[in-house]
């Protein structure tokens, strides 16, 4: 089903697949712009922490069980703001938990495409046998963020309710941006063109890190990111982060605060190599 990028889809989950009352669990940090849409729906979200290879499932067994939440939103793949992508093993031990939970979960994997040095692992969504995932895509992040096209794949039903929802939204998302999309792919402009943004990418993290390590290494820890567009930075430093932010501007530099995605990292910083 087609979408005017992720965000409407995850606003037609919101309002068309949880039922009132209904929360749903999400990881912490996570990217504030997909958690408006379910603070806006009026939806409660709980928030499960993250470790190196991405959700903590002991966390998300114990809230899940506490809240008996409607599903669970995550970002497996170079998530944003962490850049995290979630290991094979993590992935396979979260959908058989998620069974046992009998928690549909949503992913949202729109930065799939942009890995920098290896293939990252399958979507949760290929192990999928019981139609307990719904995946949502993008244009976006691949080609143009005015491109508004993306994509959900799930289950018939699922599909058939979220399009009659979107019916009375908006009408049906613009013909030409869809036609646009489908010769992008049809005549083979989207592979050369991932490459070349990938290498623009790669070029970036490295100068990026390099200068991290340069003049960061005594007062801040990160991890690197293998794909996507950010490095989360942990300042081991007490630093009065609004004045940072208001002395970053001026010199035209924009440095997202980690509050802004988890009201507890006010030591932290999202770094984006992907704009200049």
């Amino acid at each position: 089903m087609w979408v005017s990028g992720s965000i409407q889809a995850l606003q037609l989950i919101a309002v068309g697949l949880l039922a009132r009352p209904s929360s749903i669990v999400a990881e912490s940090p996570s990217y504030i712009r997909s958690i408006q849409v379910f603070q806006s729906a009026g939806i409660p979200i709980h928030s499960v922490s993250l470790d190196k290879e991405g959700i903590d499932l002991k966390v998300l067994h114990a809230t899940v069980a506490q809240y008996q939440s409607g599903l669970l939103y995550t970002i497996p793949t170079f998530h944003n703001p962490t850049g995290i992508l979630m290991s094979k093993q993590r992935r396979n031990d979260l959908i058989e938990q998620c069974k046992e939970l009998r928690l549909p979960i949503i992913e949202d994997d729109v930065y799939r495409e942009l890995w920098l040095d290896d293939l990252p692992p399958a979507p949760l969504k290929s192990q999928d046998s019981n139609g307990n995932i719904v995946y949502l895509g993008s244009m976006s992040k691949m080609m143009s963020p005015g491109l508004r096209v993306g994509w959900v794949i799930a289950p018939e039903p699922v599909i058939e309710r979220l399009a009659d929802i979107k019916m009375q939204t908006d009408y049906g998302s613009s013909n030409l941006s869809q036609y646009v999309a489908t010769q992008w792919f049809a005549q083979g402009y989207h592979e050369p063109h991932i490459q070349w943004v990938r290498g623009q990418l790669r070029t970036r993290r490295d100068q990026m890190l390099e200068l991290l390590q340069q003049h960061f290494s005594d007062i801040a820890d990160w991890q690197i990111p293998t794909g996507g567009f950010y490095i989360w930075v942990k300042l081991t430093v007490t630093v009065p982060m609004q004045l940072l932010f208001e002395r970053a501007i001026q010199a035209n530099i924009l440095i997202n605060p980690g509050y802004l995605y988890e009201d507890e990292a006010t030591s932290h910083i999202r770094l984006s190599y992907a704009y200049t």
